[in-house]
């Protein structure tokens, strides 16, 4: 069987969802950090982005997107390659980092200060990288996360069981050096922490069992690990199902939703609607007693309304002219709807902030986007956390971010530690869409004046949310008391 399809075996047949909260904090220093070297088989399809401006209030717009220039060459890196604004300055401003051990495109290199071996090479978004640890490579350069075929992430996640929720107690994970020394029964190299997700890039089933394998090439057993298995949900595309004007797009958070005959908890079921099912509802509720209902005219039936979330329209954003992208987030329903001037194109369901770790209101700007970063909990955290090769990720305010979450299916429901959670297809689809638009072969890249971020605003309900842009190259990196 192909290592592909073993790892999706493995992860049908132990699969089960990480409980932990949503993690967001990624320190500073972390934001572009190399990651794990990724299995590469095939890549998603690319989505087609904006051409829209996205320039606050007060400020020039940004140029739309060109069509690329033809590169003069590739290089790869083993180490990851920062990227500045100005050739020749490695104290220039970061403009992003170039993904270790996959190819990147250069447009030109000449020799200079502080570089060692071939130069100083021109490279996408007008940043210039140092070639001193680079070598020739083919290309082309492919856009990152880089996804095994048939898979809509770019790992395989999985952490150290919990034995016992009563008792806390995890299980004992040893690690080996590789796949031989594992089989061999050699000394384990170290043992995975509890409590802390991790990534594998590949599978391989011998006498011992099945084993997972990381970039390194470090192996565990399987059966020590609790595999997550990522949610299938997606959002609804607008232009292929349309919502009738006097309705609103819905989906199902109950498990499952019932349906009855008339809006009271008494009256008869007539079907139920499955977990995450989109549908439509007549958006006045309808109350009895304590309850509130809708009604689900396709199906001649109503629905309690704790079991629906529905998106719910904003006020016009002025801000967003003619046919700007942008992104609205509405925490009361939970929801994330892609504009396109003032008309909603996709929306979909969210998961944002819980208990004491709330997702800021406000407009904003994604300032930094990376395909793939480890997320961790702040100094002292009360719950600490730490998921590696988080993918998707869209930094917004601080330590929050848009990004895919591998680790539960609860969307419609709030669950993260402040950070907007998507599941894996969604995030991809949006981030795909957004500003700035990550080159291939780099992992990370921060807005600058050619191409500004995409504006960000989340609110709840239709209440006014105020205006937290930051100028550009601008970035609040205070941490916030509740983390994120």
């Amino acid at each position: 069987m192909p290592t592909t399809q073993r790892a999706v075996s493995a992860q049908r047949s132990l699969g089960l969802v990480f409980a932990a909260l949503a993690g967001c904090v990624a320190p500073e220093q972390e934001l572009a950090q190399p990651t794990a070297e990724r299995a590469t088989t095939e890549t998603a399809p690319p989505l087609e982005p904006t051409t829209a401006a996205n320039a606050p209030a007060g400020e020039p717009e940004a140029p739309g997107r060109v069509e690329p220039r033809q590169p003069s060459g590739w290089r790869v890196a083993k180490p990851a390659l920062m990227v500045y604004a100005e050739r020749q300055q490695r104290r220039a401003m970061r403009r992003g980092q170039i993904e270790s051990r996959r190819p990147f495109a250069i447009y030109g290199v000449e020799p200079g200060p502080g570089c060692e071996g071939e130069g100083w090479a021109e490279v996408d978004q007008g940043g210039f990288v140092c070639l001193e640890h680079a070598s020739v490579s083919e290309g082309p350069a492919q856009i990152q996360p880089e996804l095994p075929a048939g898979q809509t992430m770019p790992f395989i996640y999985a952490r150290p069981k919990i034995l016992d929720r009563k008792t806390g107690a995890i299980a004992h994970v040893p690690r080996w050096r590789d796949r031989y020394a594992l089989v061999r029964g050699d000394q384990p190299l170290d043992v995975l922490e509890p409590d802390r997700q991790y990534t594998f890039v590949k599978t391989k089933t011998r006498k011992s069992g099945l084993m997972l394998i990381d970039a390194d090439e470090r192996a565990v057993l399987a059966k020590d690990l609790k595999i997550a298995e990522p949610s299938e949900f997606s959002g609804r595309e607008l232009a292929e199902q349309p919502v009738a004007a006097d309705r609103r797009a819905a989906w199902s958070v109950g498990r499952p939703a019932i349906l009855r005959a008339r809006p009271e908890g008494g009256a008869p079921q007539v079907g139920t609607i499955e977990y995450h099912a989109t549908l439509e509802i007549d958006p006045r509720p309808i109350v009895v007693g304590a309850e509130q209902w809708f009604a689900v005219p396709e199906a001649n039936a109503f629905v309690v309304a704790a079991d629906m979330n529905y998106w719910i329209p904003g006020p016009e954003l002025a801000e967003a002219a003619g046919d700007q992208l942008w992104l609205d987030v509405e925490l009361g329903q939970q929801t994330l709807a892609v504009m396109r001037g003032q008309s909603p194109v996709f929306v979909t369901l969210i998961s944002s902030g819980a208990g004491g770790t709330g997702t800021p209101l406000g407009l904003f700007r994604i300032y930094e986007k990376l395909a793939v970063s480890p997320m961790r909990s702040g100094p002292n955290a009360e719950d600490p956390y730490y998921v590696d090769g988080v993918p998707w990720v869209q930094y917004f305010h601080r330590r929050y971010a848009l990004h895919a979450s591998y680790w539960h299916d609860d969307f419609g429901k709030r669950r993260s530690h402040g950070c907007v959670n998507l599941s894996p297809k969604d995030a991809a689809r949006v981030y795909a869409l957004t500003s700035p638009e990550v080159p291939p072969g780099w992992n990370s890249l921060r807005e600058h004046k050619g191409d500004r971020g995409t504006l960000v605003r989340v609110r709840r309900g239709s209440d006014p949310v105020p205006d937290r842009r930051l100028p550009l190259g601008e970035i609040d990196d205070t941490e916030d008391t509740g983390g994120s």
